[in-house]
C-alpha cells in the first residue's frame, strides 16, 4: 500500500528518512528517479540514507509503476519520493491508488525563472501549476507540509 507520495527536490534526507518514515509506519521507501536510478553512484548515496529497518529501493519511473502495479506491493507500507511533479503525475495515471500528493521541497534547487514563491520551500512555474491541477482532477489531494506536525497547505490554490 502506498501511503504517501512526496515530491522533493533533495530525494532522501533527513526529513524523509526518519521524521516521516516513522509517522507513515512504513517498512519501504521507493525513490522513483530515472537520474538516479541510472547513476550507481547516486542510487549508493540514495540507500545509505535510508534507516536499516527500512529497504529502500530506487528505480526508473516504468521499473516504479511495474512494481508498484505488482500485487505483492498492496502488502507493503510504501514511501513513494519523486523529485518534480511530472513524475508524480505518470505515477498518478499508470498506477491508479493513489490518493495524496505532498510536496515538501521544491523548486529551489532548479532555475528559478519563473517560479512563484507559494510556501518557504516551494516555488512553482506554470507547468508545475497546471500538472498539480492534473494531478488533483484524478482525485488525489495534493498538498504541500514540510513535516507531519505542520499544517498542510492545499497547493490547488495556486
Amino acid at each position: 500500500m502506498i501511503k504517501l507520495v512526496r515530491i522533493d527536490d533533495r530525494l532522501i534526507h533527513g526529513q524523509v528518512a526518519l521524521v516521516w518514515s516513522k509517522h507513515l509506519g512504513i517498512n519501504r521507501i521507493m525513490v522513483i528517479n530515472d537520474r538516479s536510478a541510472n547513476n550507481e553512484t547516486l542510487k549508493a548515496t540514495l540507500k545509505m540514507a535510508c534507516p536499516g529497518s527500512i529497504k529502500c529501493a530506487v528505480l526508473t519511473v516504468e521499473k516504479g509503476i511495474e512494481t508498484l502495479n505488482d500485487p505483492r506491493c498492496k502488502d507493503l507500507n510504501v514511501f513513494v519520493v519523486v523529485d518534480n511533479p511530472s513524475d508524480a503525475l505518470e505515477l498518478v495515471n499508470r498506477v491508479g491508488f493513489i490518493d495524496r500528493v505532498n510536496f515538501g521541497n521544491y523548486g529551489k534547487t532548479s532555475n528559478m525563472e519563473g517560479k512563484e514563491k507559494v510556501t518557504n520551500n516551494i516555488f512553482l512555474d506554470d507547468v508545475d501549476k497546471k500538472q498539480i491541477h492534473e494531478i488533483a482532477a484524478a482525485g488525489v489531494y495534493v498538498f504541500s507540509q514540510l513535516l507531519p506536525d505542520n499544517e498542510e497547505v492545499d497547493l490547488t490554490t495556486y
